[in-house]
């Protein structure tokens, strides 16, 4: 896919005051203590039972974090919810006006080089007023709206074409990377997303859901898994085959329509196919999403209770 640059619907909070890594540390699934300064990790709000009810990427700056949210809805929740339950702890929550863009394909990083936008893998590089945040085959760049356009202007003149909301679907859908609202909602938890090498670490303790986190890790199987799959015939969002755990529902299909994520039974492998009752459409498993078998905090010293023989 060529590199283009689209907006997005994403929002930004900042935090502040002297307990704001310990005020997240103690309600997301990351460990953040200590995260370096312009490392970026993902991180979710979970229930009691685990399963999502914010998720969003934290950006460590040296005076505060940068909580890239991926809309309205996540922000609302991080106002209503985290920023009114800090209790006698220093941590302070201000939404930030401005826009976030996308910058994705393979040479997006060089695009974005060009453009006189320096990023490093992995990392987010304050520049001016402007965060430019390395993601994989990405680049996310938020600022006051001005300024952002003056970066998307130069980035067209390097060699990014100008996308829309259908490109970053399909990059997203293609890549394997589940969205909130379409894949993360309730009562998916993280294991079941593919999220546990992202957005989770096993390590930690004493957050919400993290019993029902553990839990499925050590003492149980996920009851589904997320894939990527290549679609035959009439497949849409919502579609269906199979029952109980069996069950196959595609959540999301991208608008060229040849790829989808689907949640699949839990024993799926890749190249596993599943088709609909009349046979008029099938869906084909590409890849399982976030399929690691040692993600962040897991003790490979420990035996799990599903891989005992």
């Amino acid at each position: 896919m060529d590199t283009f640059v689209a907006p997005t619907a994403m929002r930004r909070v900042d935090v502040t005051g002297a307990d704001r890594l310990r005020y997240l540390e103690d309600v997301t699934s990351q460990h953040l203590v200590d995260v370096p300064v312009t490392h970026v990790r993902g991180a979710l709000v979970l229930d009691a039972h685990g399963s999502p009810s914010a998720m969003f990427d934290v950006v460590v700056l040296g005076d505060r974090l940068a909580l890239i949210a991926p809309d309205d809805g996540v922000l609302r929740t991080i106002m209503d919810v985290l920023a009114r339950r800090t209790f006698l702890l220093d941590a302070r929550f201000e939404p930030r006006d401005g826009e976030v863009v996308a910058v994705r394909g393979e040479q997006a990083s060089e695009v974005v080089g060009r453009a006189g936008l320096t990023v490093v893998d992995g990392r987010c590089r304050v520049a001016g007023d402007l965060l430019l945040i390395s993601r994989p085959g990405g680049v996310d760049i938020a600022g006051p709206a001005a300024t952002v356009d003056q970066a998307v202007q130069a980035l067209l003149e390097a060699g990014a074409r100008q996308g829309d909301g259908d490109d970053l679907e399909t990059w997203r859908v293609t890549h394997g990377q589940p969205a909130w609202g379409a894949e993360v909602v309730p009562p998916h938890l993280p294991e079941e997303l593919g999220l546990l090498s992202t957005h989770v670490h096993l390590a930690k303790g004493c957050y919400p859901g993290q019993e029902a986190v553990a839990r499925m890790w050590m003492l149980g199987r996920p009851r589904r898994r997320l894939a990527v799959v290549a679609v035959e015939g009439r497949v849409s969002a919502g579609w269906r085959t199979g029952s109980g755990r069996q069950l196959v529902e595609v959540t999301s299909v991208a608008p060229e329509g040849a790829r989808a994520l689907a949640f699949v039974p839990p024993q799926t492998s890749t190249g596993s196919a599943f088709a609909s009752e009349d046979g008029d459409a099938s869906v084909t498993v590409l890849r399982l999403v976030g399929d690691d078998a040692m993600p962040p905090g897991h003790d490979p010293s420990v035996t799990r209770r599903r891989d005992r023989r």
